[in-house]
Formats: C-alpha cells, structure tokens, sequence
C-alpha cells in the first residue's frame, strides 16, 4: 500500500508540474485565416474601332486655282451702215469722209462666221479688188462730188472707208471716197488702222462688227488711241 501510496505522488507532482509549464508557455498563436478572395475586376471591354478612330474634322474646301484671264467678248450682231443720202457737194469733216456722201458699205459675204476663209487669208484682198478701169472711173466721180476738180489724181487715194481687209463691199460708191495722200489724217494713216483692224479681227480680240464700225465711224481716233504710225 505504501508502494501506491508513493506512485500516486509521484503522478500528482508530474501533473502539477505540467500544469505550471501549461501556464508559462506562450499561447499557441490562433490558426491563420483564409487569405481574402479577391473581388474579380469587371472586364474593360476593349475600345472599338469607332472610339479608337481619329476625330472626324470639317471638311475643306480644296485651294482654288487663280482665276484665268477674261477672254474678250466678240459681239456677233452685224454692224449697218447708214444709207447713202447725198451724191454730190459733199465736204471732208476733219479728215475725214462726208458720212451723208460716203457712210461705207459691206461685202455681205464677209462675217465672223467666213473671217477664217475670207480676210484673215492672205492674198484674199486681191481676189476682190475691183478692175482698174472701175475705180479710175469712180475715183474722178468722187472728186467732183467732193469739188475737187482740177486736183491731181495722183495726190488722193480712192480708198474703201471699211477697208477690203475688214469686209467692205470692193465697188459701191458709198464705201468709196478721194482720201488725200499727204496732210493730217492721210492715207497712210489709215492704212496703218485697217492693218491693224484686221489683225485684231483675225486673232479673236475685236469683233468684226466693231471694227467694221470703228474705222467707217472715225478711223483717226483709233489712229491715235493705239499710237500707231502712218505705213508706208
């Protein structure tokens, strides 16, 4: 009996022994808690095609080129003449033809429209110049209606008012008239405006019309308004 009497101390000291070590040592650390689940980040939707596109801008106009040069109006309406109303006492006004006696007269087969076939071809002016023995007729009728008589035939020219390079009829007396050779305006000088008339005509510049009408109305002011000099 003494014998368990003795074990029965010996297993109440081991068991206050382990009681008091239980106290001194740390407390166990609490078991580790689950790591958070992470909220899934909502998916961003990739940028469209659309949204990714450069901005649209306003539309431009494209530069405009400079403007061309006007080309000139050819007026197409014929030019008349006035009618011949005198046929003798006619009087040279500043130069220039008695318009009553001599108002200039057309060849109505010259028009813009046969320019190319017609006076802006050269040699063209020979094929209708009248006969010699029509004008030295017509040119001595025109003297003594304009009282020249006596005057020497050599010292005037019979000119066509609208000259024969700008459509003017070659025979009828009311395009035909004594122009002097020498003085202020002459012959000369008015051979110097039809050459240049009929260039202009013949390059697109002036209508035919126009011209018609300029050199029968006052071919001296053209004369002086383009600086030009007598020909030869």
């Amino acid at each position: 009996m003494s014998v368990a009497l003795a074990n029965l101390g010996r297993c109440a000291l081991i068991a206050a022994a382990v009681v008091a070590l239980s106290a001194c040592a740390p407390a166990a650390a609490p078991p580790p808690s689950a790591p958070p689940t992470a909220v899934p980040t909502a998916l961003v939707a990739a940028p469209t095609a659309a949204a990714t596109a450069a901005p649209t801008l306003p539309p431009t106009n494209p530069p405009t080129e400079a403007a061309a040069l006007p080309v000139p109006t050819i007026l197409t309406a014929a030019w008349t003449p006035s009618p011949r109303t005198k046929t003798n006492g006619c009087t040279s006004q500043g130069g220039l033809p008695d318009p009553a006696c001599t108002p200039g007269a057309i060849d109505g087969r010259v028009s813009m429209a046969t320019a190319a076939s017609t006076i802006c071809t050269t040699g063209y002016t020979a094929t209708v110049r009248p006969a010699v023995a029509v004008t030295d007729r017509i040119k001595k009728e025109q003297m003594a209606a304009y009282g020249l008589e006596g005057q020497p035939l050599s010292a005037y020219e019979l000119d066509h008012l609208i000259s024969l390079e700008l459509g003017g009829a070659p025979a009828d007396v009311a395009n035909l008239w004594p122009q002097p050779w020498a003085g202020d305006p002459n012959a000369h000088q008015k051979d110097a405006v039809e050459t240049h008339l009929k260039r202009e005509v013949c390059r697109g510049a002036v209508s035919l019309a126009d011209a018609q009408r300029m050199i029968a109305t006052d071919w001296f002011a053209v004369y002086r308004e383009q600086h030009l000099t007598p020909a030869p």
